[in-house]
């Protein structure tokens, strides 16, 4: 997954993935929805890991946990399927990403992970408040599923 083709299909997805996103969030429902505020949050974090995976210098233990994630992510048709929900069904996609990204901050130097960051705050900040959130986003079995998806 190391080509330019893939990058630029990545790139591509990214960009289609914060419209929708930000076409959700501009409407009724988007605006009612009680962590609404973390939405905008999935894309950047999309990003972020599609640009670790692609880093020769992530091991290749933790390049499978985000190619598991990205997988997941890119997928309308999972746990909560965007596919049928729309947007909303981002919910489980936000608390992958968050998983993964918790997880790497543990695994990998801080530095590598800022040097691919391109949002404004803290990312391990934001996984984890995505992460306390997660209970208002996806219910317990749920979750316990996407933390069985991401590999050892």
């Amino acid at each position: 997954m190391s080509t330019s083709a893939d990058a630029t299909g990545m790139q591509t997805y990214y960009h289609q993935l914060q419209k929708r996103v930000a076409t959700w969030l501009a409407s009724e429902e988007g605006r009612r929805h009680p962590c609404a505020g973390l939405y905008p949050h999935l894309p950047e974090l999309f990003l972020l890991l599609t640009n670790l995976g692609l880093d020769a210098r992530v091991q290749e233990r933790e390049r499978v946990a985000i190619f598991s994630a990205l997988k997941y992510i890119v997928a309308p048709f999972d746990l909560i399927p965007e596919g049928v929900l729309g947007p909303a069904g981002y919910c489980d996609d936000l608390v992958l990403a968050a998983l993964v990204v918790d997880r790497l901050a543990s695994r990998l130097d801080g530095a590598l992970l800022a040097q691919h960051w391109h949002g404004e705050k803290d990312v391990v900040g934001i996984a984890r408040t995505i992460l306390e959130a997660a209970t208002g986003l996806v219910d317990g079995d749920t979750g316990a599923r996407l933390r069985a998806w991401i590999p050892e």
